[in-house]
């Protein structure tokens, strides 16, 4: 087990971990511990430090909602055993309490299709930065976290290695109790947060980075702005109109500058970044791309990668301008092979064998001159000892087969990126049987010949290394020289498909007749002087748990700041994602009719028709006037009723599909009048409580077993769809009261994304009484509804009324 040392400055956010192992299970269980003390955050700033301290008291709140959330759920949280924990070399009480810890490993199994799964037996997989407890109970409430005989104790991961090795810190010492046997009590380590992004943002606003410390290190650019030029099929008028006002900032080099690029639902916003990112790669300005997901970032780099293939001239010299970094195994990057040859740590393996190893780039070049320079002493080393060529050919061999490419289609499938990971998940064995190898080579020593033996039984004939059928010495260099060429090779357009442009130019790489070197961004932003802000502050902003940091207005992004101070705007105004009658009330609600429809979803073709009867037009709302709203154990609201309705919706769209590509609909398809086919339809369940899309998730599951089939369903929180699309979107309100109580649903932005998913077709499932009580948005909906003759009741339909009562009885 490595001592690597651990030094306080070193930890990231080690303030911030201070405060949450200061806290008792009486702090964390406290909802106004810091009432007091969180102040509302102003608009405007006279300083960057007065910026920066507003922030970091809204965000220890923050942090202790979260650890408060996850306490509502203690009992249904994973677990693993502790095997031995034992103090670092830095263990310095009272503070610096680092423990080296080692859990007991998972057991895990494979199903037949090759998926892989945990048993109960400890299902908690840590990750770096994880927030856990460390108790001699698994807990079923949080009582059990301080106990007569042992305290509060929690640790944050340093360190994770084979998912079972753990550096720590911990806020107290870590003790136990033997019995007469000495055998030690169990522990357990209990996931309770992951401090990543917090830490993150606490880093951000307690760095010494200061505007004076600044240096500008890349030349000018020229002031004259060479805009490309957009067919009328990349971009419609507005979003030309917002791509070219964010080019011509470029000019601005006196001042800093910041743009707005106002993006309501469905207006291509992705696309737009794409078109922008590309264009401001073709003159050669150097831009940082973030998103708050990373889904967000994917979307966008594979736009922009689409656009940057397409225009390559010369193989892929020019895709190393583009990097994308991140946590690989979070993106699931290995799924989008695609975006491999720009992911970093991908493009690091691949220089990392062209450059360190020996049979790289220098090496084969080394090798080409020594066989070009002296042949015949090549040979004659050949002659010596075939092996020499033999271990070059399957070195060749092995770096041919570790990369598959289709440059056609811009995607490269690098086998090696996987093999390296399994490599470091065998570390353990590798050790044992390096160790045990060695122990047998000292036992067998002198058994073992010694080079120079070898070499003497070379010189007198007596080695069997020698060749019995040797190439000819024609044979041998065209065969040498064939090895070495197709490493250069791989070796060539791998460093010009990673490595910076600025590294080798385009006549250097056409006289080498190379393909590509490639420009990463990530160094050097320190003197940046533009910003671009893509955003909709009409739609959900992040994610705040505590009550008395969103009083605060700590979730208030920089987009919606910067709005409130007047700042212009550059409108996105052509939707193309929903159906007329769908944009028609989220319009006129949320952005005062500014929003046109494009002519693609006016088109007569997207008047689509899954399910037979006006319920299932466009839109509706569907009235299930009986429902009834009630927690679950993580005390969230779900509505039984509501989740019957949605299945049955569910049900009948299987059905159809599943007949429309039946074999007997296919033969009878011509014999029908103006026959409607429907191959495939996308249908995303909604709702604003976690409960209601667990109930919903359990009740469809059966029709979504296989991902790549005509039929997919999508069930998630309306949160966790912002961004999202489908061809159906299933809305279930939930609330179903006599008081009116709408919950979440007040809120106008999570109406907004909840009401802008669809393309084709949204119905919403709603108690109508409830929703009218109190003035509300969703009173405007349903007497929207109503007048536009979109309303209808549940028991209206035939199958869904049968559902619909069983359910009540």
């Amino acid at each position: 087990m490595e001592n690597t040392e651990v030094k306080e400055e070193e930890i990231p956010g080690r303030r911030l971990i201070d405060f949450v192992f200061s806290w008792s299970v009486k702090d964390v269980l406290n909802e106004n511990l810091y009432k007091n003390q969180v102040r509302k955050i102003p608009q405007t700033f006279t300083s960057t430090t007065e910026y920066k301290t507003s922030f970091c008291a809204p965000l220890v709140e923050e942090t202790h909602a979260d650890l408060l959330s996850s306490m509502s759920t203690l009992s249904l949280a994973p677990w693993r055993v502790i095997l031995h924990f034992m103090p670092t070399k830095d263990f310095k009480p009272p503070n610096d309490l680092f423990y080296h810890v080692i859990l007991k490993s998972l057991r895990k199994f494979e199903t037949d299709d090759g998926k892989e799964f945990v048993t109960d037996d400890g299902r908690y997989e840590p990750e770096a930065r994880d927030l856990i407890a460390i108790t001699n109970v698994r807990p079923k409430c949080i009582a059990d976290l301080e106990t007569t005989n042992r305290s509060y104790l929690v640790a944050f991961v340093l360190k994770v290695k084979e998912d079972h090795y753990l550096r720590i810190l911990s806020s107290k010492p870590i003790l136990f109790e033997e019995d007469k046997n000495k055998r030690r009590e169990t522990l357990y380590a209990i996931p309770l947060i992951n401090m990543t992004t917090n830490i993150r943002i606490w880093r951000a606003l307690n760095s010494k980075l200061e505007g004076g410390n600044f240096k500008h290190h890349s030349k000018r650019a020229a002031t004259k702005i060479c805009c490309p030029e957009f067919s009328s099929s990349d971009l419609n008028d507005s979003q030309k109109e917002a791509v070219l006002s964010c080019l011509v900032t470029r000019k601005c080099n006196h001042q800093n500058t910041v743009k707005l690029i106002w993006g309501p639902p469905g207006t291509g916003k992705t696309r737009t970044v794409g078109l922008l990112l590309f264009s401001l790669l073709r003159l050669r300005c150097r831009t940082l791309t973030c998103a708050p997901t990373n889904n967000a970032v994917l979307e966008v780099a594979q736009r922009l990668l689409k656009n940057v293939t397409e225009s390559l001239e010369y193989g892929t010299y020019g895709l190393g301008d583009v990097i994308l970094f991140g946590n690989g195994k979070r993106m699931k990057i290995v799924d989008r092979h695609d975006l491999l040859d720009v992911f970093l740590d991908n493009r690091v393996d691949i220089l990392l064998e062209c450059l360190v190893s020996s049979y790289g780039w220098k090496g084969s070049l080394v090798s080409m001159i020594c066989l070009l320079e002296d042949p015949k002493q090549q040979y004659d080393l050949y002659l010596n000892d075939r092996s020499m060529i033999d271990n070059e050919e399957e070195k060749t061999e092995g770096i041919s087969k570790n990369k598959e490419t289709n440059r056609n289609q811009g995607k490269v499938i690098d086998q090696s990126f996987e093999d390296n990971k399994k490599s470091k998940k065998n570390l353990n064995k590798v050790i044992v049987q390096a160790l045990n190898e060695n122990k047998n080579k000292k036992k067998h020593k002198e058994m073992i010949p010694s080079h120079k033996e070898n070499k003497l039984e070379d010189e007198d004939g007596s080695s069997q290394n020698k060749c019995e059928n040797p190439l000819s010495f024609e044979e041998f260099v065209q065969r040498r020289f064939k090895r070495i060429l197709k490493r250069l090779e791989y070796c060539s357009e791998n460093l010009y498909t990673h490595l910076p442009t600025s590294f080798i130019s385009l006549e250097v790489m056409k006289l080498l007749s190379l393909r590509n070197v490639n420009q990463p961004f990530l160094y050097n932003f320190l003197g940046l002087r533009h910003a671009i802000l893509v955003g909709d502050e009409r739609q959900l902003p992040a994610m705040v748990k505590s009550k008395v940091s969103e009083e605060a207005e700590f979730g208030r992004s920089l987009f919606q700041r910067l709005v409130l101070l007047g700042h212009k705007k550059d409108l996105l105004k052509v939707q193309h994602r929903m159906h007329p009658s769908i944009s028609l009330f989220p319009n006129r609600m949320f952005y005062e009719n500014q929003i046109l429809d494009g002519p693609n979803v006016k088109e007569r073709s997207y008047d689509r028709r899954f399910l037979q009867g006006n319920m299932y037009g466009s839109y509706s709302f569907i009235n299930v006037a009986h429902g009834k709203e009630e927690f679950d154990k993580s005390h969230s609201l779900r509505n039984m009723i509501e989740v019957a309705v949605a299945s049955e919706i569910v049900a009948s769209l299987f059905k159809v599909i599943e007949f429309h590509n039946s074999l007997f609909f296919l033969l009878i398809l011509p014999l029908l009048k103006n026959p409607v086919r429907t191959k495939k339809v996308k249908v995303g369940i909604i709702s604003p409580y976690k409960a209601q899309v667990y109930a919903i998730e359990e009740k469809v599951k059966k029709y979504n077993a296989d991902s790549n089939s005509d039929f997919s369903i999508s069930v998630r929180s309306v949160d966790g769809f912002q961004g999202g699309e489908e061809d159906v979107i299933i809305m279930s309100t939930v609330r179903s009261n006599m008081n009116g109580v709408v919950g979440f649903l007040k809120n106008h932005q999570r109406t907004n994304v909840a009401l802008t998913r669809a393309r084709h077709c949204l119905w919403i499932l709603g108690n109508e009484a409830t929703l009218t009580k109190k003035f509300s948005i969703w009173k405007e909906l349903v007497i929207d509804a109503k007048k536009r003759r979109c309303f209808y009741n549940a028991d209206e339909d035939k199958e869904l009324g049968s559902s619909y009562y069983s359910c009540l009885d």
